[in-house]
């Protein structure tokens, strides 16, 4: 496979990530909302944030792949 292929499908693979993180934060604030108690409010604000830091870190990465891509397709 040449590396463009390569990188084409690791890109590929983080923006199904970066969807299912994105389910998981709609997850989370659903659950926020609904939650009656504190402590349960308290725990799913903090999976929220955790869901959003998976998904700017694997944005950061996706757009360091495409930098990548573009600089192979000058080659």
């Amino acid at each position: 496979m040449s590396k463009i292929k390569d990188l084409q499908e690791v890109a590929e693979i983080i923006s199904i990530a970066i969807a299912r993180e994105q389910a998981s934060i709609e997850y989370y604030k659903n659950a926020h909302r609904k939650a009656t108690s504190e402590s349960a409010k308290k725990t799913f604000s903090l999976l929220l944030e955790q869901e959003r830091a998976h998904e700017a870190e694997l944005r950061a990465q996706l757009h360091q792949i495409k930098a990548e891509i573009d600089l192979e397709h000058m080659k």
